[in-house]
């Protein structure tokens, strides 16, 4: 009877697993990371703009590494900025508004895609993804009716088919 049990049960988990989408099951979505040419010197040049390409000028831009802010600078009335000094390396050019990911490169090590600046586009209500951000968090909070329903069922049925089995006990005593 315990085998018949555990069958029940491992059978209402994958069905829970069929009904649910494979996004639930995603992680958070990480950003594109742009490859981006350091000139000579470790000088990094950048662009920010807005949603429509516009320059924005006098914008903060901090260039992290980890949580370590390396570089804060400024940009112009072109919406162009640049910082010296920097390696090759994984970094963040965070602005109010906006942020991207880049990965330095020194400029004879650049692979032949590497863009010679780095571009920061502000306004971050862009959501890429079916459901967004969030993964299965996100997708719980998103659906929160379906949620209720598929826990209730998932806790409900095994215990419909244990009970089941000790009514069949009990007919055969």
């Amino acid at each position: 009877m315990k085998r018949n049990s555990l069958g029940t049960i491992a059978a209402a988990i994958a069905g829970l697993g069929i009904l649910l989408p494979p996004s639930a099951f995603a992680t958070t979505p990480i950003a594109p990371t742009s490859d981006v040419a350091l000139r000579s010197g470790g000088l990094l040049v950048g662009q920010v703009v807005d949603r429509q390409g516009l320059a924005q000028a006098g914008a903060a831009v901090a260039i992290c590494q980890g949580q370590l802010e390396v570089v804060r600078t400024q940009t112009d009335e072109n919406g162009v900025f640049a910082a010296q000094g920097l390696r090759g390396g994984n970094y963040q050019l965070v602005t109010n508004d906006g942020s991207c990911s880049c990965r330095l490169w020194a400029a004879d090590t650049a692979p032949p895609s590497a863009r010679p600046a780095a571009l920061v586009v502000c306004g971050n209500d862009v959501v890429r993804g079916q459901y967004g951000a969030g993964g299965m968090i996100g997708w719980v909070k998103a659906h929160p009716y379906i949620t209720a329903g598929v826990i209730a069922a998932a806790i409900a049925t095994p215990l419909a088919f244990i009970d089941d089995d000790d009514d069949d006990e009990d007919e055969g005593s």
